[in-house]
């Protein structure tokens, strides 16, 4: 975080009462929290927005704490160092401080969301950035509106371009990181069903993916769009914004996709791009992958990387963990791991990949519920179409894991997979059962299994039997 004084902080968030502690106004500081805990570091500004109870005596070894409330009577044993000040307007005091602290930076930032593939496009996006620029990026996935103060603040004077991850979970989710980021540069990568514990319809989901245009500048903000998801051309009129960039096969696509095929390691393809053609690699498989480089290949080339340099750097892209990832398995077999997370239409796309990858050896999906479809009439549905999505993908071997998933093994069943193919197991070990007969080199095996399932125990020696060398 920039260091700022805390004067300057107060002269920004409006009317307010210092209760505590009035001589130490010009006082630094240096981070800024949004939740109480017992454990913070000196220096240290904390808006009080969880209105938890807060016993300032975990804090009496620290120095220059500030806390920012509108429940004085919730923060006891502060002692005499801890400052205190009242607003009856908390929340537009801390939206104050947060448009004023992302005022600072006149930096590119670049925000993602889509339904899938958020977290390969950012670390794409990165690698392609890191040689010439410092950047700041989502870590990993996490991603929820919990850490988007951690990240803005993690910007300093010295970061030259930050990428974020902008996820879904509820209507107004979406809106509240494009207002903290404020990024000029937004991706929207696809729309697919997913969320539906908090968004209760597809619909609501949708249209709330759509809230990715929420304050972007008409005039010089940049939109990057899947040309060919006809979710997106159904939530975003895009006729308002300037610098609309598409990316896919269709006609329209500033990136337009030629070519894929699939090679040892990733995917060879090529694409269209103001009338020169462009040959690339993609470490690791799934067309929709070639749509997060463009995507990533877009948006950098907008921060100054050449699409020559962004392809040469997108060619040693290291696969992020658990993202389809390929490795060796037990006795040889081949065990693509996809279990960070679980939806339709990630589920779809692993399953295309089998497919494609296993040729003419045998192939064995594991998969397993997707924890925020919730339940309900919808849910099912989607349930039912990862059954037949298995059935087109012609896989040798299906199996269940766990009951909410049970509807796909028994879609199935109804589209025409033999009995014999489908196995229900709830237990690691009942897994281990059914694959040990086929662990060769010749079985490749989709682990489509979210990670909630595979830290529980025997999920756990489950892995450490098909992947001994992990």
């Amino acid at each position: 975080m920039k260091s700022l004084r805390l004067n300057d902080i107060l002269a920004q968030i409006g009317d307010y009462r210092i209760v505590q502690g009035s001589g130490k106004r010009n006082l630094l500081i240096e981070h800024v929290i949004d939740y109480s805990k017992k454990d913070i570091e000196d220096h240290t500004l904390l808006f009080h927005m969880d209105s938890e109870r807060i016993r300032g005596k975990y804090w009496k070894y620290n120095e220059d704490v500030v806390i920012i409330t509108d429940k004085p009577q919730l923060c006891t044993d502060l002692g005499d160092e801890v400052i205190l000040i009242e607003t009856d307007h908390l929340e537009d005091a801390y939206w104050k401080f947060i448009e004023f602290y992302r005022g600072l930076f006149d930096i590119p930032i670049i925000g993602v969301t889509g339904t899938c593939g958020k977290t390969t496009t950012k670390e794409m996006i990165k690698q392609m950035l890191k040689q010439d620029f410092v950047v700041k990026a989502t870590w990993m996935s996490m991603n929820s509106m919990s850490v988007n103060l951690r990240y803005l603040t993690g910007i300093d004077d010295n970061t030259e371009v930050a990428v974020f991850e902008m996820p879904v979970a509820y209507p107004g989710y979406l809106r509240v990181a494009c207002r903290c980021f404020k990024p000029q540069i937004r991706i929207l990568l696809n729309i697919d069903v997913y969320h539906l514990t908090d968004c209760e319809t597809p619909e609501i989901y949708m249209k709330a993916k759509g809230e990715i245009v929420e304050g972007l500048d008409p005039l010089n903000g940049i939109l990057i769009l899947n040309a060919d998801d006809e979710n997106i051309k159904r939530v975003i009129d895009p006729t308002p914004y300037k610098n609309v960039v598409y990316i896919g096969k269709s006609e329209q696509s500033h990136y337009r996709i030629d070519n894929v095929e699939y090679g040892f390691g990733g995917m060879d393809f090529t694409f269209w791009h103001e009338g020169n053609l462009y040959n690339g690699f993609v470490p690791g498989y799934g067309e929709h992958n070639i749509y997060n480089a463009l995507a990533a290949i877009a948006a950098v080339s907008y921060v100054g990387i050449e699409i020559d340099s962004a392809l040469h750097r997108l060619a040693t892209f290291e696969q992020v963990k658990s993202h389809l990832e390929f490795m060796e398995g037990s006795n040889g077999c081949t065990i693509i791991d996809d279990s960070w997370n679980n939806s339709p239409l990630s589920m779809t796309s692993a399953l295309q990949v089998l497919k494609s990858v296993t040729k003419d050896k045998k192939s064995i999906a594991l998969l397993g519920y997707m924890p925020q479809l919730g339940k309900g009439t919808y849910a099912n549905e989607q349930y039912s179409e990862m059954g037949k999505a298995a059935v087109d993908s012609d896989v040798d071997l299906l199996i269940i894991v766990g009951e909410k998933a049970r509807v796909i093994g028994e879609a199935a069943l109804k589209y025409g997979m033999a009995p014999e193919k489908v196995h229900f197991c709830e237990t690691g070990d009942e897994v281990f059962n059914v694959l040990q007969p086929h662990l060769s080199k010749e079985t490749t095996i989709l682990l489509k299994v979210t990670h909630r399932v595979m830290k529980q125990t025997s999920f756990k020696e489950l892995r450490n039997k098909l992947i001994p060398s992990r």
